[in-house]
């Protein structure tokens, strides 16, 4: 007869979610190793645009590079999610007892994905900020913000340039905010 313990009357809703630290870059391998060793396997994946050999285009990589969530029972499971090929080694404390992590952080990044994605959101800017050009032909030159065009992947800035405002159209990557106003740089 089968020993019946209350972890395993448990409904899987309410079983604690655990980090579970893997080998560098082989999240999404240890992730599909799981899937039939836990009641949930959690891999926050994380959409960025970035520039890639003098190109941009989007980027998917692991949001927490080297770890990834799993809701499994802790007596049941423990050992055998430990030593999946893969997998350094299940969070825990100081004296060896695994770390549990908070619903509310797994259901809040559930929340911010869109199609499976975090996507990182560029920072807003305002009509009128001074902004650094760091890609491009005017690298290194300040230019102010006029508005953003083309759902966000383009914008148009005033650059002063030869003694009048000539506006540019740029990719949305190839600005960012200054840090200070000190020690402006503009083309002459």
């Amino acid at each position: 007869m089968a020993l019946i313990t209350p972890a395993s009357l448990t409904p899987v809703g309410t079983l604690p979610w655990y980090c579970i630290h893997t080998k560098r870059a082989k999240e999404s391998w240890v992730a599909r190793q799981l899937v039939g060793r836990c009641d949930e396997v959690y891999l926050p994946l994380l959409r960025h645009w970035c520039k890639v050999r003098r190109q941009f285009i989007w980027k998917i990589e692991s949001l927490f590079p080297g770890y990834l969530f799993a809701r499994f029972r802790l007596e049941e499971c423990f050992q055998l999610v430990r030593y999946t090929p893969g997998v350094i080694n299940v969070l825990s404390t100081i004296s060896g007892e695994p770390l549990t992590v908070n619903e509310k952080i797994i259901s809040t990044l559930h929340e911010q994905s869109q199609e499976g994605y975090i996507q990182m959101s560029p920072v807003p800017l305002v009509p009128g900020e001074e902004l650094e050009i760091t890609e491009g032909p005017f690298r290194g030159l300040r230019a102010l913000f006029q508005q953003e065009m083309k759902a966000g992947e383009r914008v148009a800035v005033l650059l002063n340039l030869l003694s009048s405002q000539v506006r540019l159209e740029l990719p949305r990557a190839y600005v960012q905010k200054t840090a200070s106003t000190a020690g402006e740089r503009y083309a002459v």
